[in-house]
């Protein structure tokens, strides 16, 4: 049994995936597209859009940077990391097979041999999250309930890249043959979403800005003598 593959790369289900861009979507077309309306009844569609882009995009930037750095916002002690979280460190299975350890990595070659140990004291931290970890992909694998499952032993080892690597064998409690589920620990990433936010919101508000400078130059040189272009209404 191999992990489900996630959706473009983020780790998440596609389903959940098409839930929030649907959702952004129409937060987007009700809010801030009222905004737009509103603002094309004064300056017309092209103007109005060029300012709403770098008004939104600016402060884009400003929230997203308050997201990842915190600058005090919440006072001395403010965290950073506060707006949407990408993953958190975590297991991760690799495979589930009734014999042999996943390939992904050499060293799941060598087990249950050297350089593979039992958790230490230190790392019965990371023994809880494995077995919990192997007793729920059976359970989604296998449609039943993760207490069906009993791990009987857990080892850890480290990729040559330093990836912590891990296996535990687990079988059925109603009887069964024993499961091998191989694991890495993903180190995640937090902030990701917060630096895709920061990253968009400058590069959109650096493509617009220059758009939005010539449109006020054509605007003032009308205002001041020049011929006004075609009228077609508010919007």
């Amino acid at each position: 049994m191999e992990a489900a593959k996630s959706c473009l790369g983020f780790a998440v289900d596609c389903g959940t995936i098409a839930k929030g861009v649907g959702v952004t979507v129409m937060g987007l077309i009700l809010f801030v597209g009222s905004v737009y309306l509103l603002l094309t009844a004064v300056l017309g569609r092209w103007m109005g859009f060029l300012v709403l882009m770098v008004c939104f995009s600016a402060w884009m930037v400003v929230q997203s940077s308050l997201w990842l750095f915190g600058f005090w916002s919440q006072g001395i002690e403010t965290p950073t990391n506060l707006g949407p979280k990408g993953s958190e460190p975590a297991w991760i299975v690799l495979e589930a097979t009734n014999s042999a350890a996943s390939e992904a990595y050499d060293e799941f070659g060598a087990y249950p041999n050297d350089p593979w140990s039992e958790p230490t004291a230190q790392g019965e931290g990371d023994k809880t999250a494995i077995e919990g970890q192997a007793q729920v992909f059976l359970a989604e694998q296998l449609n039943t309930q993760p207490t069906a499952f009993l791990v009987d032993d857990v080892k850890l080892a480290e990729a040559a890249d330093g990836t912590p690597l891990a296996v535990a064998r687990a079988h059925y409690a109603g009887g069964g043959p024993q499961w091998t589920v191989s694991m890495k620990l993903d180190s995640g990433s937090v902030p990701r979403y917060s630096y895709m936010f920061l990253a968009g919101s400058i590069m959109v508000f650096l493509i617009v800005l220059p758009f939005l400078d010539r449109a006020e130059k054509k605007r003032k040189d009308v205002l001041t003598g020049g011929s006004a272009p075609a009228w077609y209404g508010p919007a």
